[in-house]
């Protein structure tokens, strides 16, 4: 069992981290609880295995968008390396959820840096920067739809309906540290937003990235569980991103992410983040959350 456990989360990290420690100054910055703190419904979230799989979504539903997917193809790695750019999501996600305000700070800034270089024209002609608020809003509410989407369906507790809008609105405080004048307050708001966007349409970037990751380039013990993972979040996506993306929902798709799910609790735990921000804190743990030295 404890052999079966250490395989399943070596093949997860051999994935999806790059062996970054994105938090290891956070100890420095005691007594801060950062841009959510302990008593958000983000914590809670964020520090789920079913992260994931919303790391996986929110690639996936970002590259429906010609000129956010043109710009990921055209200025990084995207296209040879689109695991890596889920990793480096992660470490962001980690530190904005988790970190100390200066660290906050700090990657909000990389990240805007980062993106004065992605600029040009896309494949349908239409010029784009990506520090756009419009642009910048779909990557971020696609992201924050993707974590609010993968707790509904495979979290360890159930989500009220108030905690969920909580969650988004929670969210409109990173948005504007990010420069997105576009602030969207409630599940069902994020919900009509992503699943109506007027912008959405296929390019050759999506269909690279989406070949790419369907068939990603890694070990035949490692493509089970990625699979599973893949199934689980093509079919948590809306119908008409669906047909953009070229996808179609699989059988069982759900109960393959909730098998899968499970089994990442149960050799993982939960986020090692969440585990420093409580001792920067220097506050017990919930009773609900355990941790597992990774």
């Amino acid at each position: 069992m404890v052999n079966l456990k250490h395989r399943l989360r070596s093949a997860v990290l051999s994935v999806f981290s790059k062996g970054n420690d994105p938090m290891k100054g956070t100890l420095s910055y005691q007594g801060d609880p950062g841009l959510f703190g302990p008593d958000s419904v983000t914590w809670r979230i964020i520090s789920d295995v079913s992260g994931f799989m919303a790391g996986l979504r929110a690639l996936m539903v970002q590259a429906a968008h010609p000129e956010v997917v043109d710009g990921f193809s055209d200025h990084s790695q995207l296209h040879y390396d689109p695991i890596g750019r889920i990793s480096r999501t992660g470490d962001y996600v980690a530190v904005t959820s988790f970190g100390a305000m200066p660290e906050v700070q700090q990657m909000v800034a990389m990240v805007k840096k980062i993106h004065e270089r992605v600029k040009g024209v896309s494949s349908r002609g239409i010029t784009y920067s990506a520090n756009q608020p419009d642009l910048a809003a779909w990557v971020h509410y696609s992201l924050i739809q993707s974590f609010l989407v993968a707790y509904r369906l495979y979290g360890d507790e159930p989500l009220s309906n108030q905690d969920a809008d909580c969650f988004v609105y929670e969210h409109i405080a990173l948005a504007k540290l990010m420069d997105i004048d576009i602030f969207i307050e409630t599940e069902e708001e994020l919900m009509q937003w992503i699943q109506h966007h007027n912008a959405l349409d296929q390019t050759q970037s999506t269909r690279d990235i989406m070949d790419f990751l369907r068939r990603p380039p890694i070990s035949f013990s490692m493509r089970l569980g990625y699979s599973l993972l893949f199934d689980a979040a093509t079919n948590s996506i809306p119908e008409r991103i669906q047909q953009v993306l070229s996808l179609q929902a699989t059988r069982f798709g759900k109960a393959k992410g909730a098998f899968f799910t499970k089994a990442l609790r149960f050799s993982m735990g939960f986020s090692p983040s969440l585990k420093l921000a409580y001792d920067r804190l220097n506050k017990p743990y919930p009773d609900n959350r355990w941790f597992i030295d990774l």
